[in-house]
């Protein structure tokens, strides 16, 4: 396929420039794999375009939820190692010998037990729609508002992997390209906001392109092995409990006892290791927290305050419940053993209703909620992303110029595009992983129920809990008598 001229890549030079910062016209202008030829992105001014209707007000409301999680709080590290090998000192057992009899009789010794642990990366790629180049300027006519700004974020927080280019302001919505950004960052936001938590490599694609790293949900879970060996490793699982479906306040058990024992289990590990000072946070759902934080002062104020025959003999001032609940909402934490501990809210977190469990009735829900570690000791981060960096492979590829592939955000993404003379596309991929380094500072609260009088709305697809609504274009094509 022949190159094209400066002049036909004028104009798609000039919104991908500003959308891909610092990309070279090479870069823009490459071709790898033929495309259907059939653009099928949705259009901004022109006819059937989302904003050609006449009359228009300049100001777009933003209306669309965004998930909210932990996955920006995690900080994310860029690397090439495909098979990392982490060691833990797992601890130190006698081994043979019996205690001397004489004086110069030899004693016993001991050995040192060690146990590897390894990570896996996930994979995954969205693209654009179909574009054509001349269609990126165009207007119906010269009466349209073409001034309008978003007002809100689609994006909410972002996420951790969203490339930079796709978190700017609300002037995006009037570029049919930066458009195409937006929706395909919003589809990976969307997506490893979840599999921060269950993913899976079960789930992987058997001709690899697409991958999911082991989640949170196996993470912090129970079993650990040495990778080499398969032995088990005990002294690296984290704390887990059971709370079996069970409503939060029920009265059968007490949930501020499982939140008060799995912190005392994790600071004794943390003591007796030489592990302090960890940073630690509670992270759970916000309809969770919010169920939790309605019963947590009458728990954990009248905690084994019974007499004799078992009955409560602890009067609650209504105003001291009512000022603890308030703080710990509006602060965001859980007072556990006169501590704070901070709670960290995620949209993320796997969820279960009647129809996915059996033990949950209609209006009932369940999820965990987890303890997880961040910093231990000067700072050092134990709970971190890393990403495949591309931009070590840029030294390797130099020759060609830009012309195939180019990488953003300090290697984040690699970056493709597909072209069919005029008609082009581009497509992203990300390879992350998730790395827990200290497990054995991890606890986690699996199935507790609640039953909220409404639940809140959700921003993903599949959610029942979804709203959204209007059209994908709008028919505004022109209507002229015309003589030909």
């Amino acid at each position: 396929m022949a190159q094209l001229t400066d002049l036909e890549i004028q104009a798609l030079r000039d919104q991908l420039g500003a959308a891909f910062t610092g990309a070279t016209k090479e870069q823009i202008a490459q071709r790898i794999k033929t495309i259907s030829g059939t653009p099928d992105a949705q259009t901004m001014f022109m006819a059937n375009g989302l904003f050609s209707n006449y009359g228009l007000d300049s100001a777009v409301v933003n209306a669309s939820l965004s998930p909210k999680g932990i996955d920006r709080a995690i900080p994310a590290i860029g690397t090439v190692e495909t098979d990392p090998i982490f060691a833990f000192v797992t601890g130190i057992d006698q081994s043979s010998g019996d205690e001397p009899d004489g004086v110069c009789d030899d004693a016993p010794s001991g050995v040192l037990e060690v146990c590897h642990q390894t990570a896996a990366w996930g994979r995954f790629t969205r693209s654009s729609k179909e574009m054509e180049v001349n269609t990126l300027m165009q207007v119906m006519n010269g009466r349209l508002s073409t001034d309008i700004q978003l007002l809100g974020n689609v994006l909410g927080d972002g996420h951790q992997f969203l490339p930079g280019q796709m978190q700017e302001g609300g002037s995006w919505i009037t570029s049919i390209v930066r458009t195409q950004l937006v929706t395909a960052g919003q589809l990976l936001q969307h997506l490893l906001s979840r599999k921060l938590w269950n993913g899976d490599p079960a789930n992987n694609s058997a001709g690899g392109g697409y991958k999911e790293f082991p989640g949170l949900e196996i993470l912090v879970n129970a079993g650990k092995v040495d990778i080499n060996t398969g032995n088990a490793c005990s002294a690296l699982d984290p704390d887990i409990k059971d709370w079996d479906y069970a409503l939060a306040d029920t009265t059968s058990k007490d949930i501020v006892q499982y939140f008060t024992y799995v912190t005392r289990w994790v600071k004794h590990v943390a003591g007796r290791t030489g592990l302090d000072p960890v940073t630690w946070a509670w992270v759970m759902r916000p309809e969770l927290f919010a169920e939790l934080v309605e019963i947590w002062p009458c728990h954990y104020m009248t905690s084994r305050c019974s007499n004799m025959s078992g009955d409560n003999v602890v009067v609650i001032n209504d105003m001291n419940n009512i000022n603890m609940q308030t703080e710990m909402r509006n602060g965001n934490y859980l007072l556990i053993d006169g501590i704070r501990w901070p709670v960290l809210l995620d949209d993320g977190i796997t969820e279960e209703d009647s129809t996915t469990s059996g033990d949950l009735d209609a209006g009932q829900f369940a999820s965990d909620a987890y303890l997880l570690p961040f910093n231990i000791m000067d700072g050092r981060p134990v709970l971190y992303w890393e990403y495949m960096d591309y931009s070590r492979a840029m030294t390797d590829i130099s020759f060609l110029q830009g012309r195939q592939f180019w990488q953003t955000d300090a290697g984040r993404f690699m970056w493709a595009m597909q072209q069919n003379n005029y008609c082009f596309k581009f497509q992203a991929k990300v390879e992350p992983r998730i790395i827990l380094r200290t497990p054995q500072l991890a606890g986690r609260i699996k199935h507790i129920a609640y039953e909220p009088l409404q639940h809140m709305r959700s921003p993903f697809q599949d959610s029942p809990y979804r709203q959204k609504g209007g059209e994908e274009a709008f028919s505004t094509a022109p209507s002229f008598f015309v003589d030909w």
